[in-house]
């Protein structure tokens, strides 16, 4: 495998800057936490120039006694040691001094301890200073639990792995078996880390060298296995076994990493590869995905048809479209009065006693009632709770939309409009309608204006205009005296004035004009508040979903990375 460890430590100190400026809300905020602290380790590993002392790691689960192994080999109380489960919550380095450890190892904040022993705090580096001759060779680490019940433990010794440059496996009689371990020993092989196997409290050689059969069939058939008897027990460690012998080959740690430096360049492009392999299935595949299942979804919300609002003010205007009516000229000689006076026959004939008596008692005649055949007190709907309904339907069609696309779409609810938007609408309508429709109320016709204006030129106007209430009736007496001469003529010409007078006052109708006009810019001014909710919708989906020409530059970096490892 060819490796250009120079334009591979360029491109992936791109790609972590890269990857920091990713945002949380896109779904993949651990897997980037995650693959930042693996890029800066391997960036530490390109470019550590082995100028301080190596850092070995040390690893295993509960209760098998990190710290006290530390402490032993150390001979000082540099970290906490407890019987409790899981003592050791963060990383501490036990270090000649703060210079020993190269700045920024980790990624973590880092911080001297106050005083000896430290028990560490997650998310931080706690650096014990003690200088003895093992400290001036090697810088000891001890980590949190692998197998403890706090994810942040594991999370914590994991990335001390990853960081390490040498790595101390520490395991007991009751756990030298224990599964969490025995990735990391492949690991260790895989990226050419030189590794030390302990058995803390041992106590009879029979589990020691079934330790030693394990680790020969996971690829350390060469492992050197060290023994720490209990301190009860009779057993002793062989020859080159023992805890000074351990101490003896973590001070020779230099010597050996600078042996195999020469041939680590396969290790770093193991190391490369893997990191790469994750941030193809980890951080890539996830992106392209939720990228590709918002764009259908934007697609498919603004291909949704904007609902009809379904609202008529006719409701309003129809008291106001009456009173004009019976005030237009075309109304007095046209043959809807005659029709409407022939309606009110039933009426009159059924009031005609009391009529007739306060005709005789009284002196008062008949009051002719409306000619509208409706009631002056229509029950007109509520307009604006109608179209803050339609709006909340809408709302709901593109909440349903997004959750049967995405399942784990949970946007934030903050993208909905208030359903006061589309009341606002109605009630700006309504109240311009209102102003409009008591302004006209006692105005002239429009078509009233205007014949009166024609006949003002036109000699007698005035007097033909003082007639027209009885020309329909003039109309039909003449056409009936003169049937017999005229056979069917009279009702030609009868229907050509109805037809002629009811097209002009269509043409006329100011009321009908402005009530669809009022019609029209509800549904205009709604539809344009739905494309605004669906926007919004669309824009909050945007902030979750990582940017076309972002997930571009992550893709061609990827690819950059891969080119350097062929």
């Amino acid at each position: 495998m060819a490796w250009d460890e120079g334009h591979f430590s360029q491109r992936l100190g791109a790609m972590e800057k890269l990857l920091g400026s990713l945002r949380e809300e896109w779904s993949v905020g651990q897997a980037v936490a995650r693959l930042r602290a693996d890029a800066q380790a391997m960036l530490f590993h390109l470019r550590d120039r082995q100028d301080h002392p190596p850092l070995a790691v040390l690893l295993g689960g509960t209760g098998t006694g990190k710290s006290t192994l530390v402490n032993r080999l150390l001979g000082a109380e540099l970290t906490s040691a407890s019987f409790r489960r899981t003592f050791t919550s963060g990383v501490i380095a036990a270090a000649r001094d703060e210079q020993a450890v190269p700045h920024g190892w980790l990624g973590l904040p880092r911080k001297a301890a106050a005083q000896a022993p430290a028990r560490g705090e997650v998310g931080c580096l706690t650096i014990v200073q003690h200088d003895v001759p093992l400290t001036r060779q090697a810088t000891l680490v001890d980590t949190p639990d692998l197998d403890g019940d706090q994810p942040a433990h594991f999370a914590e010794a994991d990335r001390a792995f990853r960081w390490a440059q040498a790595a101390v496996f520490l395991v007991t009689p009751e756990k030298y078996q224990m599964t969490e371990l025995l990735p990391y020993y492949r690991l260790a092989r895989r990226y050419g880390l030189p590794a030390l196997f302990v058995m803390n409290k041992c106590d009879e050689a029979a589990v020691l060298d079934d330790f030693r059969r394990q680790l020969a069939g996971r690829d350390w058939p060469e492992a050197q296995v060290f023994a720490v008897p209990r301190d009860d027990a009779a057993y002793e460690p062989p020859v080159g076994a023992t805890l000074d012998d351990l101490r003896n080959d973590i001070a020779e740690l230099p010597q050996r990493l600078r042996q195999i430096r020469q041939s680590q360049g396969q290790a770093l492009a193991n190391r490369a590869a893997d990191l790469l392999g994750r941030m193809q299935d980890q951080l890539l595949t996830p992106l392209r995905e939720q990228r590709r299942r918002t764009d259908r979804l934007v697609t498919g919300l603004r291909a949704m048809a904007a609902p009809e609002p379904g609202i008529d003010l006719s409701p309003l205007t129809q008291q106001l479209q009456r009173r004009l009516q019976e005030q237009s000229v075309l109304y007095l000689v046209g043959p809807q009065r005659v029709l409407d006076r022939v309606r009110q026959v039933p009426s009159l004939l059924m009031r005609l006693p009391r009529t007739a008596w306060d005709l005789v008692i009284r002196g008062e005649g008949p009051q002719p009632g409306p000619t509208g055949g409706a009631s002056t007190q229509q029950q007109v709907p509520d307009f604006p709770a109608l179209l803050a309904d339609q709006f909340t339907i809408a709302q709901s069609r593109i909440e349903d939309l997004i959750r049967g696309t995405a399942d784990d779409a949970r946007i934030d609810p903050g993208w909905k409009l208030p359903a006061a938007e589309a009341r606002r609408i109605a009630e700006e309508e309504l109240a311009e309608l209102k102003a409009w429709l008591e302004q006209r109320w006692n105005a002239e016709p429009r078509d009233t204006r205007m014949i009166q204006k024609l006949l003002s030129v036109l000699p007698g106007g005035r007097s033909l205009a003082r007639w027209s209430e009885a020309a329909p009736y003039l109309l039909a007496v003449v056409l009936a005296a003169h049937g017999a001469f005229f056979g069917h003529l009279d009702l030609l010409i009868l229907g050509g004035y109805g037809l002629g007078t009811w097209l002009m006052e269509k043409l006329s109708n100011e009321v009908t004009a402005r009530t669809r006009r009022a019609n029209s810019r509800i549904a205009s001014r709604f539809a344009a508040l739905t494309h605004e909710q669906v926007e919004r919708a669309c824009a909050c989906l945007e902030q979750r979903t990582i940017p076309h020409e972002q997930l571009r530059r992550l893709e061609d970096l990827a690819d950059e990375l891969a080119e350097a490892i062929r």
